[in-house]
């Protein structure tokens, strides 16, 4: 199966989210945002994603970890809350300064 032939639904399922119509939105972001992110990483473009069957299951995944873990900042063992590692990579694909 290709990324592009992913529905909404399939993707509410792999993330096992109840149906519920209000989350479609959030849905759509994160579909949007996991194939943006995979294109970013590889240098592919959206046609060339779809030859590898093994990126649509990458694909899943990612949908999954940003449906799980929508907040910017998690709680690990310690006192102070790290940046999602999710959202970190994002963001730092994109960094034009550099320290």
């Amino acid at each position: 199966m290709k990324i592009s032939e992913l529905t909404l639904e399939d993707v509410k399922l792999y993330c096992r989210a109840e149906g519920e119509a209000e989350e479609d939105i959030l849905f759509a972001a994160i579909m949007d945002a996991g194939k943006q992110y995979i294109q970013s990483q590889t240098g592919m473009s959206e046609e060339e994603i779809d030859t590898k069957a093994d990126l649509t299951l990458a694909f899943l995944m990612l949908a999954a970890d940003m449906y799980e873990n929508r907040t910017y900042t998690i709680l690990t063992s310690g006192k102070t809350p790290n940046i999602n590692p999710a959202a970190s990579a994002i963001i730092n694909q994109y960094c034009r300064i550099i320290l």
